[in-house]
């Protein structure tokens, strides 16, 4: 299960800077970015889940079940409860919902370390996009 784990977390990353630059150059379609990032949950946890059974590495199955946790917060704060907790910020959501976000995906990129030098500079690579995205969006007003 590392080849689809490496594809699940490579697209989340890359469907994360996706969003952050679509808040600040084209904000209609910023949805379509954040939804996918929140549909990438099911695989993720699909194989987190199967991993865990199969008493892998914690980095193959844990971060990847994180992930599930994180898409759900997203999922009712962002589209169900339609909480505004960025700007301005409001601590007690924003914390968690970063932590489950950046330790989630950050842990599944981890991973590959042991298992593929080049699959893991590849999530690394990835994982800065992601966070160049994040960066360009705050300073930008859309974090």
């Amino acid at each position: 299960m590392q080849l689809p784990l490496f594809m699940t977390v490579n697209l989340i990353n890359i469907f994360t800077f996706l969003m952050f630059l679509s808040r600040v150059k084209w904000p209609k379609v910023e949805i379509l970015f954040g939804t996918a990032t929140i549909i990438l949950a099911l695989p993720a946890v699909t194989i987190g889940a199967l991993n865990l059974l199969r008493s892998a590495n914690f980095l193959l199955w844990f971060p990847a079940i994180l992930y599930g946790f994180w898409a759900l917060l997203a999922l009712v704060v962002d589209y169900l409860l339609k909480i505004e907790f960025r700007n301005p910020a409001k601590p007690s959501i924003l914390v968690p919902f970063l932590i489950l976000f950046y330790f989630s995906v950050g842990g599944m990129a981890a991973a590959f370390y042991r298992i593929d030098l080049y699959l893991w500079l590849i999530s690394g690579v990835t994982s800065i996009l992601n966070l160049y995205g994040a960066y360009y969006a705050g300073k930008q007003g859309k974090g």
